[in-house]
Parts: structure tokens; sequence; C-alpha cells
């Protein structure tokens, strides 16, 4: 079935409420010392990077915990993972259909009770998902069969809070689990060969989502803490402390040539850091952001970084514009999720409303011949 995420009944009921709920962020940033004079100027005026493709009403998305958001991931532009009632459902856009591939609950070796489904991660032919007191379950993709479910601790509550599968500078294949460890307090790697902890690194607070730089030397960490951390990941000591937030991060984003490092964060804000100064971002963008940032997201060719509100709002930033063009993708609902396509040409967003659910499709917008501000940037229009 289709549906149009854009018609004026999806919209209009809210606008009121975001324009209250603008002002009042608006009065909140002023007490606090951040004004219009340290935030990035964007146009989003007559930008249309990405166009509304398709959805089905039948399909529905959700999430368990109000912080936790990475919960879609596609691994190919015929494979999107998603979570829906606590369990991991595949998608498929070329048939349009959907099935459930993992719908057995996580369950902590030492309790009796099955848990819940924080967060989740894809990656080619591997899919690793996270829940309550520690659990986790690792799956592969290519059989869907004999999952394995384990555990990282006896403790009552460990949550995982952010997974991100990667490769190491040798090829192999990793998980960094980030989780509300009050006991030993550090940021786990996870060999996925052999399903063990490789590597270890400190986390002062609880860690809730940690990413590896494309080029396997650094490793970006968000806490419970004001300041981010990148460290090295051969040394696992302190590279730079990343300053420009005011409040907890939940979600970071390393551009693919490694030089770029984005931070999403509960001050309603993305923080833009170049890694060769790292002591103050180089962009701050969060003039038309109305919630907290819970997902960012890098297209592969790194021109777009997608950044996801808790709800109602997705930014497409152009990062060859200096970050000063983007494009707002609006429509009523949580969101679950962002996932660009690995050859970026698609973009996908989970919903997961109680009003509407739904797992929405973008595609790249492929202007006429005749010259656009677009064509200059993309090779495919040559």
């Amino acid at each position: 079935m289709f549906f149009n995420p854009y018609h004026k009944h999806h919209i209009c009921p809210v606008r009121s409420l975001i324009t209250a709920r603008q002002t009042i962020v608006e009065q909140h940033d002023v007490q606090e010392g951040r004004t219009d004079m340290n935030r990035d100027v964007i146009n989003y005026e007559g930008n249309e990077f990405y166009r509304f493709r398709y959805t089905d009403t039948n399909v529905h998305c959700s999430h368990q915990h109000p912080q936790l958001r990475n919960l879609v991931y596609a691994t190919s532009k015929n494979d999107v993972y998603y979570l829906y009632d606590n369990s991991i459902q595949h998608w498929s856009p070329q048939h349009r259909s959907s099935r459930t591939i993992l719908g057995r609950p996580l369950k902590n070796l030492h309790s009796r009770t099955p848990n819940r489904i924080t967060t989740m991660a894809a990656m080619d032919e591997f899919l690793m998902v996270g829940g309550e007191d520690g659990s986790f379950t690792f799956m592969n993709l290519q059989t869907c069969e004999n999952p394995v479910y384990d555990s990282f601790t006896t403790e009552h509550y460990l949550e995982v809070n952010g997974i991100e599968i990667t490769r190491s500078r040798t090829g192999v294949p990793v998980a960094y689990m980030s989780s509300n460890d009050h006991v030993d307090k550090q940021l786990r790697c996870l060999d996925l060969t052999t399903l063990q902890v490789s590597a270890t690194f400190p986390a002062l607070k609880f860690a809730n989502f940690a990413s590896q730089s494309p080029d396997g030397h650094m490793l970006a960490l968000a806490t419970d803490e004001l300041e981010g951390h990148v460290m090295s990941v051969n040394s696992r000591e302190k590279i730079a402390t990343l300053k420009g937030h005011q409040r907890f991060s939940f979600s970071v984003a390393w551009s693919p040539d490694s030089r770029m490092l984005a931070t999403g964060n509960d001050d309603h804000s993305t923080c833009v850091f170049d890694t060769r100064m790292l002591t103050t971002p180089v962009h701050i963008l969060s003039r038309k952001v109305q919630e907290s940032v819970r997902s960012l997201r890098y297209s592969s060719c790194g021109r777009y970084l997608a950044m996801a509100e808790d709800r109602h709002y997705v930014h497409i930033v152009d990062t060859t514009t200096d970050y000063s063009q983007a494009q707002k993708i609006d429509f009523v609902g949580d969101i679950s999720g962002i996932s660009f396509t690995p050859d970026g040409e698609g973009l996908f967003i989970g919903v997961s409303s109680i009003d509407f659910s739904s797992l929405l499709e973008f595609e790249k917008f492929r202007p006429s011949w005749g010259g656009t501000k677009y064509d200059q940037f993309d090779p495919l229009c040559f």
C-alpha cells in the first residue's frame, strides 16, 4: 500500500505544538548561553537531496527505550533490518515483503525472564542485538540459523546502549558494545569470529555509543558526560576531549575519509569536528533542530550527513557546501532509526509511533538535465 508522508493530514496537527516547543527551546538556549551567534546558518529552502519513494502501512517499526534509536540498518539496497515488537524483521525493497528473522526475545543466561531489545547493528552478514542486563544475540545473516545468546555479566542491570559492527585494520569483524557498565566502567570490543572480548576501553561514565574511524586508528566515544572522547584503537589512550555540548551525547559518526567526526546530543545540536583540530567544533548544527539528536549517519560517499531527532524530523546536510545546505524530511511520529544503503542511493527511516508506524523509503533525487546546483557534486550526473 502506498502512503504519502507529506500529506497535510499527517503534518498540520503538530505545527502549533512544534512552534510552541521551539519557543521553549530558544528560551532555554538563552539561559544556557547558547545563542544563534555560535550556530551555523543552514539553508533549507529548495533543497531536495532524497525524495520519498515507498512505504507499506502494514510494516511496523518500534523502539523500547526513549533514548536509544539505532534500530534500522540497511546492509544492501535489498536488505533492511529493523525492530518490531521485540523481534528483528527483514524488509526486502525489491520484493516489498517483510519477514521475521529473529523472533525469540533476548534472555540473560542468569535470568528467568526474557529481556527487551534496546539496540542493534547489522553489517554484511553480521547481526548483533543488545538488551537489558548485558544480554546480546549474534546471528549470521547468510544462514539466519542457530543464533548465539550470551551475556556480559551476572549483574542485575547492565543495559546495552549501542552497538557498532565494523572491521579492524587487519580485516577482522568486530563489534563495539556500549553499555551502562557501573561495575567495570568499560567499553567492550568483541571479535565476531570468536564472540570473545578482544579489547576494552575505559569509560568514566555510562557509554552510550562508540564508533571506530574508517581507517581503524581512532575510536569516538559518547558517554553520560558533557564531553566526548577520542581514543587510540591501538594504545587505548585518550587522544582528545570533544567539547561543545551542554548535555549527554547518544550518537557519533565518522565521515568515510576519517577526517570529520559528528556528535549528536541531548542539547538539540550536532557538533562536527575536524580530526586535525579536535579542540573545538568547526560546525554546530542546531538552528532548525527541535529535539535531541539520536542517530547520525554519513553516506558512503561522504557527501551527506543525516541527523535524526527523537521524532518528526530527519535533516540531511550537504557536506560539500561546508554544511550550509540541508533538506528537512518531516512527518509525524517517533523515529526508531535511520540508515543509508551502502551505495548511498537509498535512505530508510523507521517511524515507531502508536498512531502511525512504518518503514519509509527514500531515494536519491536525480535532477533532470539542464544544470542545477546539485549537478556539479554528483558524479552520476556526468
